[in-house]
């Protein structure tokens, strides 16, 4: 009766907080729900599969997510919620709505004159689709625009608006400890479903991928998880000597401390065991950088205070994990490392498309080609021995340059950079143990998927992306935490 008292008080206080009404609190609730399914919107109407050079199929997926995200963020606004002051995310939220309206310039019909000076091969394409109308007889009713794919633009534009509501909706929702550790719960417990289901599904398959149509896709999500898992394993760290009173004997003080140590270490360990499954060269090597980096800082913070064998101890934990994760995944990732020489680079398919996507760029350098635009860019320079469609650049930076030109990237630029800026200054002036290691842990996933994305295009697929404005809101929310 104990813990079923201990239960509802907890879920009392994570529905009804104070400053709170019934709304909020069945906004939250939704909003978990969704934090679990979102990566099923995707699973029989991936835009992943167009990306993959599949059907053509209308996103279904897309619709529903920014239906969720725009519903969620009025309701959460509408309700009696607490909201936080948001002067500290004027330069990543002003970067980020900026993009957007750099995508309805793109997206609105502009006068021909200034076409002609501010992106003429943009008009020069319409002219020719034009042209080409004439030829067959229909009538060319073609506005000029800066998008030579308008429809592609708009959808682009409402997904940026559906992550920033996201990021704000989780910023709002999840503003006390006791939210933040449903949503954890909620997310990693969901990875891990994914893992043991992507591996009893998927065993006889070289690389798993999970609800995703890419491997490489699944190994960018679960960087989140593992990233939101490290932080809970030093949140453990710093909090686990109060578990048991100063007075017990030794054998109660293991028994208090070690469960729930041994518990998140192999809850880490599970979620590095799915990423190693992927064989996701570019996400085990974020996932590793990502570790190393969380470790360092952790260890260094300038309020943690232990004696040296707690680091230590944690370093040889992450050890302990990684070589269960090297028996559970065996030697086909590292083999796959291992097949990539470097001195085939300069062929490799990867590398073209890299240097075509320059050479799109070039065509549209200063205003882009339009948001979500990237296929219909790359036709123009593609050359023969890059055969099939190609959708991604599989460079999150080289696609918004050749989307966005030059404007675009920068604003991409800052709005990371400045997330960057803005949760390490979180971690280091927030004293609270728990909510440092949750503001490390968004820090932590927001440098994998940069790392993952400069060889990859996980943001174009939408379910990554509003995974990691939801663990962001998060953070951000953690580190506000006074």
């Amino acid at each position: 009766m104990t813990i079923l008292h201990k239960f509802r008080t907890l879920a009392r206080e994570a529905l009804l907080p104070n400053s709170s009404d019934k709304l909020d609190s069945t906004t939250f609730a939704i909003f978990l729900v969704f934090v679990a399914a979102v990566p099923f919107l995707y699973g029989v109407d991936p835009v992943a599969r167009r990306a993959m050079g599949g059907e053509t199929i209308l996103p279904v997926g897309n619709l529903v997510l920014e239906l969720f995200a725009f519903v969620v963020a009025a309701v959460t606004f509408l309700s009696k919620s607490r909201t936080r002051s948001l002067n500290s995310l004027a330069i990543p939220l002003g970067a980020v709505i900026t993009l957007a309206l750099l995508g309805l310039v793109q997206w609105l019909p502009l006068p021909e004159k200034v076409l002609e000076r501010a992106a003429p091969i943009n008009l020069r394409i319409y002219h020719e689709a034009a042209e080409i109308l004439r030829l067959f007889g229909k009538k060319a009713s073609l506005a000029p625009r800066i998008s030579i794919a308008p429809a592609e633009t708009l959808g682009t534009i409402l997904l940026i608006l559906a992550y920033a509501t996201l990021f704000l909706s989780a910023a709002s929702l999840l503003r006390n400890r006791i939210r933040r550790r449903l949503f954890s719960a909620t997310f990693l417990g969901a990875a891990a479903v994914h893992i043991f289901a992507a591996a009893v599904r998927e065993s006889t398959e070289d690389r798993v991928h999970g609800a995703f149509v890419s491997p490489d896709h699944f190994a960018a999500y679960l960087e989140i998880a593992l990233a939101l898992a490290f932080g809970a394993l030093w949140a453990e760290v710093l909090t686990n000597p109060d578990r048991a009173p100063k007075g017990a004997d030794r054998a109660a003080r293991f028994e208090k401390r070690f469960v729930p140590l041994a518990g998140r270490i192999l809850l880490w360990s599970v979620i590095a065991v799915g990423i190693g499954l992927t064989r996701s060269r570019g996400g085990i090597l974020s996932a590793a950088i990502m570790t190393l980096v969380l470790l360092a800082m952790a260890v260094l913070h300038r309020r943690v205070q232990f004696h040296w064998r707690v680091p230590a101890g944690v370093a040889l934990a992450i050890l302990a994990g990684v070589l269960f994760v090297a028996t559970a995944t065996g030697a086909s990732p590292l083999l796959r490392f291992l097949e990539l020489d470097p001195r085939n680079l300069g062929t490799n398919t990867r590398a073209a498309l890299w240097r075509t996507s320059l050479q799109a760029w070039r065509e549209f350098p200063l205003l882009g080609s339009g948001l979500g635009t990237f296929r219909e860019a790359f036709r123009r320079v593609q050359p023969r021995e890059l055969s099939g469609l190609v959708e991604q650049a599989h460079s999150d930076l080289l696609q918004l340059l050749v989307t966005g030109g030059a404007i675009g990237a920068a604003l991409g630029i800052v709005a990371f950079g400045s997330l960057f800026i803005l949760l390490v200054r979180a971690w280091r002036g927030q004293k609270h143990r728990e909510e440092s290691a949750l503001v490390l842990a968004g820090f932590g996933a927001l440098l994998s998927l940069t790392l993952h994305g400069l060889v990859d295009f996980n943001l174009s697929i939408p379910v990554i992306p509003a995974t990691l404005a939801c663990a962001l809101g998060a953070a951000w929310a953690a580190g506000r935490e006074k």
